[in-house]
């Protein structure tokens, strides 16, 4: 042998090096494609301002603008609790995200929405990366593929395009992490692997609950994908209900410290102590229904999401009653999807042992959609495009599988590069990827604002309640932002509030906080009390503890001359409510035009006798001696009343000059000192 043809010859070592070397780069090229659609999508959205719920989260949260010093705080406090003190979930990670996030950069939509994209770009680079270990025996296209689909889908867009919903992406990077872990203790067995795999799945348990299936989901796909053994299964099992007893435990505690008022209406309190109220727009199910009852509903839960995974449109923001039916046994949709099922399931059971990849991702998505198809526990909404975020993964498997099969591509070519595809094959994925990936796009401006996205989707969610009352919120908050709107401007969102609060009530008659509003926008904006006092006396039989609703009704009384009505509405909310201060400052405003000064100290003295404590109440006991001419008594209680209250500036003014009069003068300069600091 020649010694040149020695030198020639290529060494299996150097092979096998150069073969890593150029995987690992062009999965560093997709990857990097990945991140550039994404940004291609969506990167648009950073345009955007705040918009729906953000103001729970982030606008209007005290805790989030507290900033890190409130993470300690977050860990141990509930979601959000609304103004009617109601509790919701546990998801410390997103609320800590976003006190970091406002730490640094101050309340800038802007930034967190591009945020949001890089968290959603993160996430697909990860799904990626676990789905090239899943799949490492199949044709490289195929986790290529998967991946795109799932990027692409317009189901994702409300996932991305809204704020509030960045833990859903949170929870979904933490099971893609634990899925890395969980995979390496597979193939390490290094127990540290499995501490990682078990603290990740806390992670997305804390970012949202969503993550829950993936307490089966992973086991299940190490034993499909891996041959994991009965004793790794084992450990893997032990360490994921481990971090879901934690969360149960950090979820408790949270409830615990949480005030729990609950007023009026129908409430839950899930497994963690979490008290949550739920109403008939949000879904008639809550209301005393059987399991038995709820699986007509589960089946058509099931049909939405496969329709909107095929075909997705409309999107919308918000479902709920009546835009989402409450099937029953009659219902042909529901036949259809159990046929359907009952095919899928002889599949199943048929191909199960060959573990086909195909099975997989029907399984994955049947797991991941069980808690969201009202069967167990009805859900918020009836249903929603941002439950079918992880589910979906499910389904991008099966569509990928699909179109790999209808093509003849083969599924076991293990080549370096991606193999030949057919011109027909690429034209395919392209249009696929124009039609989806342009639907997302598309989605962007609606998600512009709250009032864009609400006048937007009220076009394709006429049999929403809760849509149309949020369509009548935002054209009455567009009146309040803009003082200098002109007056037909006014007339004419005033009147499109009048028109939505209607249909929410055309749809859902006993809708209380659209009775309440209608109501008021009567009284507010036509003075029409007239017209009001129906609207919210129905609100007040429907919802016996509605204080606001019978501090309007009291109020409309008043301004219809009903004296005696108001007075006893205004009574009846302070039994409810006492530290209500709008009603003993209304309330003793009623007194006084009647002349009745012993009824206004009784009302405010026996409150703070009773441990309320408020400003209002000091300033409306020291008002009727000063109008009595009895200063020297008016004046300790309005004195107390700047102790508890700084910040009156007319009361500071009074005090000042009463105690310059009196020759006071180190006592008028504590008043004129705060009266500077004084802003109201």
């Amino acid at each position: 042998m020649k010694k040149n043809d020695v030198k020639g010859k290529i060494k299996p070592e150097k092979v096998i090096k150069e073969n890593k070397f150029d995987v690992r780069k062009m999965n560093r090229r997709n990857i990097l494609f990945f991140v550039l659609l994404c940004f291609l999508i969506f990167g648009k959205s950073a345009q955007n301002n705040y918009s729906m719920d953000d103001e729970f989260v982030i606008k209007n949260n005290v805790q989030v603008q507290k900033g890190i010093k409130a993470i300690p705080e977050i860990f141990s406090s509930t979601y959000v609790v609304d103004n009617q003190k109601s509790s919701y979930e546990y998801r410390p990670i997103v609320k800590a995200f976003f006190a970091i996030e406002y730490q640094i950069i101050g309340a800038k939509p802007h930034i967190s929405h591009f945020i949001n994209v890089l968290l959603y770009a993160i996430s697909i680079a990860l799904l990626y990366s676990v789905l090239l270990n899943l799949l490492s025996g199949y044709n490289r296209v195929f986790p290529f593929l998967i991946t795109l689909f799932f990027l692409i889908h317009p189901l994702h867009s409300e996932v991305v395009l809204s704020l509030k919903n960045r833990d859903v992406i949170l929870s979904f990077i933490g099971c893609l992490l634990a899925f890395k872990f969980y995979m390496k203790f597979i193939e390490s067995n290094k127990y540290y692997d499995l501490f990682f795999g078990a603290f990740f799945i806390l992670f997305a348990l804390m970012s949202k609950k969503d993550a829950m299936t993936y307490l089966v989901i992973i086991p299940f796909t190490m034993w499909f994908f891996k041959d994991a053994s009965l004793k790794k299964i084992v450990w893997m099992i032990v360490s994921l209900f481990l971090s879901r007893f934690l969360f149960f435990l950090a979820a408790s505690h949270a409830a615990h410290l949480a005030k729990k008022v609950m007023i009026g209406t129908v409430s839950l309190t899930n497994e963690n102590g979490i008290t949550r109220k739920f109403l008939e727009w949000e879904n008639p199910l809550f209301l005393n229904s059987t399991i038995l009852e709820r699986i007509p509903t589960g089946f058509y839960s099931v049909y939405f999401y496969l329709k909107m995974f095929l075909f997705p449109y409309p999107l919308l923001s918000y479902y709920g009653y009546n835009q989402v039916p409450i099937a029953n046994w009659s219902n042909p949709i529901v036949w259809g999807v159990i046929f359907f099922l009952i095919l899928v399931g002889y599949y199943l059971v048929k191909h199960i042992k060959s573990k086909s990849v195909e099975v997989y991702g029907i399984l994955y998505f049947l797991i991941a959609i069980s808690m969201f198809t009202n069967v167990v526990q009805p859900v918020v909404g009836i249903v929603g495009e941002r439950f079918a975020y992880i589910p979906s993964l499910g389904l991008c498997i099966v569509s990928a599988w699909g179109l790999l099969k209808l093509f003849n591509i083969s599924f076991n070519s293990n080549d370096l590069k991606f193999p030949a595809l057919s011109t027909s094959f690429r034209v395919t994925i392209i249009l696929i990827t124009l039609v989806y990936a342009g639907r997302s796009f598309a989605r962007i401006p609606a998600w512009k604002d709250a009032y864009t996205l609400y006048s937007t989707d009220v076009k394709n969610a006429t049999e929403s309640a809760h849509t149309n009352t949020l369509m009548a919120a935002a054209s009455v908050q567009k009146v309040k932002e803009n003082p200098k709107m002109s007056i037909d401007e006014k007339r004419y969102h005033i009147a499109n509030a009048v028109k939505y609060y209607q249909e929410s009530l055309r749809i859902s008659p006993n809708y209380t906080s659209s009775l309440n509003n209608l109501g008021m926008l009567y009284y507010t904006y036509y003075n029409r009390p007239e017209e009001s006092i129906p609207y919210l006396r129905k609100a007040i039989a429907l919802d016996t503890n509605y204080v606001e609703a019978y501090f309007n009704l009291a109020a409309c009384e008043a301004k219809s001359n009903n004296l005696a009505e108001a007075e006893k509405y205004y009574l009846k909310l302070l039994s409810i409510d006492p530290k209500f201060m709008q009603a003993y400052a209304s309330l003793s405003a009623l007194y006084a035009n009647g002349q009745q000064y012993d009824k206004i100290i009784k009302l405010n003295q026996d409150a703070i006798d009773k441990g309320v404590v408020g400003d209002i109440l000091e300033i409306n006991i020291g008002n009727v001696y000063y109008t009595r001419g009895d200063t020297l008594k008016a004046i300790p209680f309005l004195e107390k009343a700047i102790e508890l209250n700084p910040n009156n500036k007319l009361l500071n003014t009074f005090l000042a000059n009463y105690y310059k009069d009196k020759g006071d003068l180190e006592k008028a300069n504590h008043y004129y000192d705060l009266l500077g600091n004084s802003t109201r």
